[in-house]
């Protein structure tokens, strides 16, 4: 329990969410192949605390999230992943874990998530 509440202020932290009205349609249903792929972040909670957040979007709509936290697995997240207009919707397996909605920019390889005033940028991993 008390890795889950840990796990969601990490995510909170990483990747506040920000909620939009209006329908949000499946992968499958809207197909934003830019978004499909292998997504990297990688960064510091504080002096030691390195993390590497790897995001993968699949095709079928599957969303993975593994975390490494000072070199060491330290979480791994299941859902479905959806996109439209500008905002990606992430719905977790767990339910102990929030879902999630994200503004988003594609820039290239960066994709950069948008909540509560806080930017969070992922580089695209090629094959």
């Amino acid at each position: 329990m008390r890795r889950c509440l840990l796990l969601a202020a990490i995510l909170c932290l990483l990747l506040c969410g920000c909620a939009k009205s209006g329908t949000v349609q499946s992968a499958a249903e809207q197909a934003e192949p830019s978004l499909v792929g292998v997504w990297v972040n990688r960064g510091q909670y504080g002096p030691g605390q390195d993390f590497v957040e790897t995001m993968t979007l699949t095709e079928d709509g599957e969303a993975r999230i593994h975390l490494d936290y000072q070199g060491e697995p330290y979480a791994d997240l299941e859902g479905q992943w959806s996109a439209r207009d500008g905002l990606l919707l992430v719905t977790f397996r767990d339910p102990e874990v929030q879902d999630r909605s994200y503004a988003y920019t594609l820039s290239d390889a960066t994709l950069t998530l948008t909540g509560a005033g806080k930017d969070v940028m992922y580089q695209r991993q090629t094959p």
